[in-house]
């Protein structure tokens, strides 16, 4: 059998994790090739650490790319200018790859100066230096009005506002300055990670009520008034002293053009195997549309875990494909996700976001073990995936 090319744009979670099991699954004539203009994967969960002051130092969370070769992996470090997912070619800063499969695993883009006043004025946490600052602001903390503040939805990983409120809910007890303070989350959401489920997000509001944690839902932000510290909603206005954010998401306008998207603004793909419409071409992970299969037809969340198990999905039935197979190894939408609560401790939920008629989904309740678990697996991952 001739070799095959797998060409796999994006070297984040969801294309590192599909390329070595990929690569565990066919011999090496085949090539399996990751397209990224990062130099190193950097696992976007040790932010919360960073947030927390339990780690100091990024690189913790951080591995070069260039450690992928060793493992049958090549690695093309370049811009992404254009893709044809016709012919399967993409056209990099440092030349032209066509491949026999192509995997869309490019994440969503943050985009911060695209809601007014909100660069200015607020601490972007998805950022390792919007982290690293931010947990500096939280020690010179001493009084006044905190806003976790969500701009717009779907946004990667959907506890992260919760998270960083309680943290902060942590940090002022810690150093006496909690009477002084209060936290409120504003959100366009109806609750707290509604496509969990009612019941998850009615467990998050309570975790949220006992630390006094505000919570004001379905309140979607027009502008941030640098001037003012306001935020400016339809008949309503909200001041803050100090601002945490989570800034619009969108796919990469490379992907818009080649014309991946719909009417979501994401690709979509089969609820099942990822495929796209164009036959041969998957898109995984964050940048994808998938509405759950139920009557709440809610999109999945936008978090890592889905990202690594579509990653798998793919590589199966890319695998079984190349290998002269159908590949009928499907997606079946059940994940799970550890939640930073704050003094050491983690909650984690977990179950079926296909379920019907609702997913089911289950909070298991904050302890320390839950967070030594978080962090053994975060570990675990950085060694597996580069």
């Amino acid at each position: 059998m001739a070799g095959r090319t797998v060409l796999i744009l994006g070297g984040g979670f969801g294309g590192l994790a599909t390329a070595q099991h990929i690569r565990r699954l066919l011999p090496r004539e085949h090539r399996i090739v990751v397209v990224e203009r990062r130099s190193s994967f950097y696992m976007c969960a040790f932010n919360m650490h960073l947030i927390a002051g339990e780690i100091k130092d990024s690189r913790e969370g951080e591995r070069e790319l260039s450690e992928l070769p060793q493992k049958g992996i090549e690695w093309v470090q370049g811009e992404i200018l254009e893709i044809d997912p016709k012919g399967k070619k993409v056209r990099t800063s440092t030349g032209t790859l066509e491949g026999d499969y192509l995997i869309v695993a490019l994440g969503a883009e943050k985009t911060p100066q695209s809601m007014p006043g909100f660069a200015e004025s607020a601490h972007n946490f998805y950022e390792v230096d919007g982290a690293i600052k931010l947990n500096k602001a939280m020690e010179d903390f001493e009084s006044g009005r905190i806003i976790v503040l969500v701009c717009s939805t779907p946004f990667s990983c959907p506890a992260a506002p919760c998270e960083v409120a309680f943290l902060f809910d942590s940090v002022l007890r810690r150093n006496g300055k909690r009477q002084s303070a209060e936290i409120a989350i504003y959100t366009p959401e109806v609750r707290p990670l509604p496509a969990a489920g009612a019941d998850v997000g009615s467990a998050i509001l309570n975790m949220l009520k006992e630390k006094d944690i505000r919570y004001y839902p379905q309140h979607k932000v027009k502008k941030v008034d640098s001037g003012a510290r306001k935020l400016i909603f339809d008949g309503a206005e909200a001041s803050f002293d100090l601002l945490v954010g989570v800034p619009p998401h969108t796919a990469p306008q490379v992907v818009k053009t080649a014309g991946l998207t719909d009417e979501t603004g994401w690709v979509p793909v089969d609820l099942r195997n990822l495929e796209t419409p164009y036959p041969g071409v998957f898109a995984i992970g964050d940048i994808t549309s998938i509405k759950q299969p139920n009557p709440t037809g809610l999109p999945l969340p936008k978090a890592w875990v889905f990202a690594e198990e579509q990653g798998h999905v793919v590589a199966e039935n890319v695998s079984s494909r190349i290998s002269g197979g159908a590949g009928s190894k499907q997606f079946d939408g059940k994940g799970f996700c550890y939640l930073e609560a704050g003094n050491g401790t983690a909650a984690y939920g977990s179950g079926d976001f296909y379920a019907y008629p609702t997913p089911r989904v289950y909070l298991e309740p904050p302890s320390q073990r839950l967070h030594k678990e978080r962090r053994e697996l975060e570990q675990d991952k950085l060694k597996t995936l580069v």
